[in-house]
């Protein structure tokens, strides 16, 4: 046989881990004798083809389940997650979905941002997409795009020409590079788009900054 041998049972074994499937469970469904199914799993190559494409078949069965309840289970997930400003405590699925990502209410006193939910492991650690709005930050984030954001221990400890999204006491959202301003306890505020006249920087008291978070990925509109 082919290099399929070694793949039938690295996959019977995972399949077998990840389900917490007993043998004599597949070797009832398959009809595979469950000394034989072993040895498949330990790194014999199969002798008989037939039995081979039957467990084949068993596993793309199983696998193609399993994916099809683990897809049904995303999407019936709350869209967006209510995250609190404070980073100690974890973000819980907005189960009436009224309000938008990038706006912030208050549960009992807590303010919380609404995030869309993401699953992109590619894009490192995160906890939310929120929309861009506007022309501020463009070329780099256009109008719609989403950035990705996690909230930070200490908002005082910043990377001064990064990426952040700024929520004022107003409740007003922005995201802007970040830089340290020549007065105390202040930042200012720099747009990336280059009509400087437009977008001029501003400086903003820490005193007027409810949130500051950081700005790890994006998602692009092209």
């Amino acid at each position: 046989m082919a290099n399929n041998d070694i793949d039938i049972g690295t996959r019977l074994k995972e399949l077998r881990v990840r389900l917490k499937i007993k043998m004599p469970a597949i070797a009832l469904a398959t009809g595979i004798a469950k000394e034989t199914l072993y040895k498949w799993e330990k790194g014999t190559k199969p002798s008989d083809i037939n039995s081979y494409f039957i467990l084949k078949r068993y596993l793309d069965k199983v696998e193609i389940k399993e994916n099809l309840e683990g897809f049904e289970l995303e999407i019936r997930k709350p869209a967006t997650l209510r995250l609190p400003l404070d980073p100690n405590k974890p973000a819980l699925p907005q189960l009436d979905g009224i309000a938008s990502a990038g706006t912030v209410i208050f549960t009992g006193n807590e303010p919380e941002l609404i995030v869309d939910r993401i699953n992109a492991p590619f894009l490192g650690p995160s906890e939310g997409a929120v929309e861009i709005l506007g022309e501020s930050m463009e070329p780099t984030f256009k109008n719609g795009s989403r950035v990705i954001i996690i909230r930070l221990q200490n908002p005082e400890i910043l990377d001064w020409g990064h990426y952040y999204l700024i929520i004022d006491r107003n409740l007003h959202i922005t995201v802007k590079r970040i830089y340290q301003s020549t007065s105390i306890g202040s930042i200012v505020l720099v747009s990336d788009n280059p009509d400087q006249s437009r977008f001029t920087p501003i400086e903003r008291s820490l005193d007027q900054v409810t949130a500051i978070l950081k700005v790890v990925g994006s998602i692009n509109k092209y």
